[in-house]
């Protein structure tokens, strides 16, 4: 069978799975004694509205307590995507949906509703994730829906939200494990590319190509880098400004964090790959981050808090003297439970700039539940050489279920 005949099988979700959010999250507004939800459009790296529609990203949400939910996305153009849905039988979660600016269809619906003068519940307006602490509301938006609403009471429930989202049902495992197997071919391609001679761009093209093939897609550029002192870890420079891609030269190495999404759920990878006869710190480096993943995976379980296991995954450089740029560990879908950033940073860095903070971890003093999703990515650096590894696990009442297996050694070609 050739290639072009290929197509992904994702597991689907299912409406018992929308009752199920549904339901847990109206416990949560009960608990909280909030008559109503308002979840404005998501970044794509934190989709919560596709945790309430299971449909396309972007959408604003208005979820009443006691009624129907009203999804609204930006004009007409975007309504022909939810009819050819309902026209091909895939149906949708939200049946009101409606499409303009959201800002007055938020108005109209909590008019109509009612909920003018309610308890409201946020989410992402007044608080958001580690990567966004502040939300992801715009103030114009808001001051405007505030102002419009004098008699409402706001109260921000993205903490009660995040602790719902981070313990996945056994049909979101299902799709865990699915997007985790998709990053493990990810990296077989990686890993196959790689060589001397061949552009940094080849090989990006080839691991995006095995995203799309399966129907997955980014929920980060992919991040990539080459070279034997390089600490960059971002997208390569040549994805945002105008120059030539590396070539791989003999004692290279090429780290690479892959992070792609399927049905709202994220899986990551950590690629590491020594291309020739590699300078021996990478090989320290290698061991040190080895010894890290084996001492989380070997403290993670139910019950256990989050923070010692960040703990025992950074024992192994403190003994060693290495540092690291990037966290060892932290929650996906959504990240809000990291690790400490960066410890021990490097001088050649701290002394190039005014100021470089060392960003300290969040939710330590989280107790793991079995069903969360966890991406370990140990990383070790003697000096400007560093090494990083690891991927996907989920939590169980007795360990670590381990969800890839290429990605958690380095590498050599």
């Amino acid at each position: 069978m050739s290639n072009l005949s290929f197509a992904p099988n994702p597991p689907i979700l299912s409406l018992k799975e929308r009752d199920r959010r549904w339901e847990v999250i109206r416990d949560m507004m009960r608990k909280r004694g909030v008559e109503c939800l308002i979840i404005p459009a998501a970044p794509h790296r934190y989709p919560a509205d596709i945790y309430f529609t299971n449909d396309i990203p972007g959408c604003s949400i208005i979820f009443p307590l006691d009624s129907e939910p009203v999804a609204m996305h930006r004009g007409a153009s975007i309504a022909g995507s939810w009819q050819q849905a309902r026209d091909w039988g895939e149906g949708t979660w939200i049946e009101d949906m409606r499409f303009g600016a959201r800002g007055s269809i938020m108005l109209e619906v909590l008019r109509e509703r009612g909920l003018t003068g309610a308890r409201i519940g946020t989410i992402g307006v007044m608080g958001g994730p580690n990567l966004i602490p502040v939300g992801w509301a715009p103030t114009p938006f808001w001051a405007s829906m505030t102002a419009a609403l004098p008699d409402a009471t706001f109260v921000e429930l993205w903490d009660d939200f995040a602790e719902i989202w981070l313990t996945k049902s056994e049909e979101e495992v299902a799709l865990f494990r699915y997007a985790s197997q998709i990053s493990e071919q990810v990296c077989q391609v990686m890993l196959d590319v790689t060589r001397v001679g061949v552009s940094e761009s080849e090989i990006y093209a080839a691991m995006m190509h095995e995203y799309y093939r399966n129907g997955a897609s980014p929920a980060h550029d992919l991040i990539f880098h080459s070279g034997q002192e390089n600490l960059s870890w971002d997208v390569p420079r040549w994805m945002y400004r105008a120059q030539k891609p590396r070539t791989l030269q003999d004692g290279d190495v090429v780290l690479s964090e892959i992070m792609l999404v399927v049905g709202g759920i994220e899986a990551q990878a950590q690629m590491c790959i020594g291309v020739g006869n590699v300078a021996e710190p990478f090989h320290r480096a290698a061991e040190v981050a080895r010894e890290s993943y084996e001492a989380g995976l070997a403290t993670i379980r139910a019950g256990v808090r989050f923070g010692d296991v960040a703990e025992a995954m950074q024992e192994p450089l403190r003994r060693a003297g290495a540092w690291h740029l990037t966290p060892h560990i932290h929650s996906v879908t959504p990240l809000t439970l990291v690790s400490a950033v960066t410890e021990d940073l490097d001088p050649s860095i701290s002394k190039m700039f005014k100021r470089v903070d060392q960003l300290p971890g969040t939710g330590l003093d989280v107790v793991l539940e079995a069903g969360m999703a966890l991406a370990l990515e140990p990383n070790a650096a003697f000096g400007r050489q560093q090494v990083n590894i690891g991927g996907n696990v989920v939590v169980t009442d007795t360990g670590g279920e381990e969800l890839n297996t290429i990605s958690n050694y380095m590498h050599f070609v």
